[in-house]
Formats: C-alpha cells, structure tokens, sequence
C-alpha cells in the first residue's frame, strides 16, 4: 500500500471514529428537504439506468469509497436487495453497519479493488474519487470489477468550480489533490482501458449546491422548503452546461 494511501486510511479511521457517527445521521434522515439534497444526484444517475435496463433493481451494486454507506442506504431505500458497501476505514463500515445492517459491507481501496473481474452489475462513486492519490487508477478499478455499468458523480473540471473548489485537500497527515472529471477525461480513460469497445457513455452536467441551497431553503417555513429548494434548481437548469457536478455512465457492453 502506498504510504499516502495509509495516510489517508489513519486520516479517515479518526474522521469516522464512533463518537463522531451522530455527525453522518443526515444519511438516515427522513427529513424531505435533506433527502432531496443528498439523492438528486443519485436519481438522476438510475434514470440513465432505466432507460437501459428496465430490470436494473434487481442488479448487484458495489459502492466504492463508501464512507459510512450513505450511497448504500440510498439504493436500498430505492429497492436495491443486492448492495455492498467498500470503503478504506473499518470504522465507517461499523457505521454503516449500525445504520443499516442489511448492507453488506466489504473493507477495500478504492485504488486497487481486491476482487474478482466483473463482480458486481453496478460500481458506484459518489465523491470518492477525488479523495484518492490516483482517481484514474480508482475508475479503472470500478471498470474492471463491473459487469453492466459503472456511475462516477464527481466535481465538474469547471472554471467556476476550479476558481471556487479546493485545489489540495488536507486530513491530517495526508494531502491529495481535488480531481475533477470532464466528458473528455472521461471519455479518453475509458477507452484507454476498454479500447475500441468503448461506446456507449453518458455523460451529464448541472449545478449542485447542496449546503448553499438548504440555507436558503430553511429560511422558508418547514412546508415551503422542499419546493423552495426544487424552485431553486429548476432556475439554474437552463445554465446547467455551465454546472459544477459530473455524472459520468458508463454502460458495459456485454464481453466487456
């Protein structure tokens, strides 16, 4: 293991230790305007996966960079049976497995996924990548461990975002620098690894403003804030090819 992966391990072993679980109980909220937050991006995603595949729920799902199984809890609650949670900390497993114990949890790198080609139908990131020294290496990995599609929601390679994002992030001891994904680096990654057999990828662009948006919102009484918050990125829609947020699909076709 590269000693800047065992960095971020210890980093992360202290950011999710068990006195700090109440600071992740917005992943198991039931409160509507959270919830549309922390999944709109997700949805969007199983979207692209529908018109696909109408059968798609029934597929096996592999979180990666998994934290304490926010994007777990997620698939399940959308009516995913099959879905594993992976993460470098054992301690955000333990989490993971006091919010949900029907997840199964599976202690990986994100870098260097030790299991088998084709393990899983759906590999799934949720704003992992960019916590890793080598992101490219990371989705190469989700590539090789997939059977039917893999999804990467990550920061968009944006000005804006580039002017306002973090460049460098610290936890501790370990630094890594904030990736950012475009349709071309995308796009040119998978068909390094896939080679001609690349096609087919969708790649989609929008605004995502989480914290931002719910300060607004919850200025609004409780029964407004959900619609504030919709009214809000129904405004910013026609500028979504300027947006912040990256989701990247890749569908595997079959032999891949």
């Amino acid at each position: 293991m590269l000693e800047q992966v065992k960095q971020q391990q210890n980093a992360y072993e202290e950011i999710y230790a068990p006195e700090q679980k109440s600071e992740f109980d917005f992943h198991i909220t039931p409160d509507p305007l959270t919830r549309y937050l922390r999944d709109r991006r997700l949805l969007k995603s199983l979207e692209v996966l529908k018109d696909f595949d109408a059968d798609y729920k029934n597929w096996s799902v592999l979180l990666t960079c998994g934290g304490v199984g926010g994007e777990g809890i997620f698939f399940k609650k959308n009516g995913f049976a099959d879905v594993t949670v992976s993460d470098i900390s054992e301690n955000s497993l333990k989490i993971c497995n006091e919010f949900d114990p029907t997840i199964k949890t599976i202690m990986l790198n994100g870098e260097s996924l030790d299991i088998d080609d084709n393990s899983y139908d759906l590999v799934v990131v949720q704003d992992g990548l960019h916590h890793l020294p080598r992101p490219v290496s990371g989705f190469t990995e989700m590539l090789r461990v997939a059977r039917k599609a893999v999804i990467v929601i990550e920061p968009y390679d944006s000005l804006i975002g580039n002017l306002i994002g973090t460049e460098w992030e610290v936890q501790g001891d370990a630094i890594n620098y904030v990736f950012r994904w475009d349709k071309k680096t995308f796009t040119q990654v998978v068909k390094s690894y896939l080679l001609k057999d690349y096609a087919p990828i969708k790649v989609l662009r929008f605004w995502d403003h989480g914290l931002a948006v719910s300060k607004l919102a919850s200025k609004f009484p409780k029964s407004m804030q959900l619609s504030v918050a919709k009214l809000i990125y129904t405004l910013f829609s026609p500028f979504n090819f300027m947006g912040n947020m990256f989701v990247g699909i890749k569908i595997m076709k079959p032999g891949e």
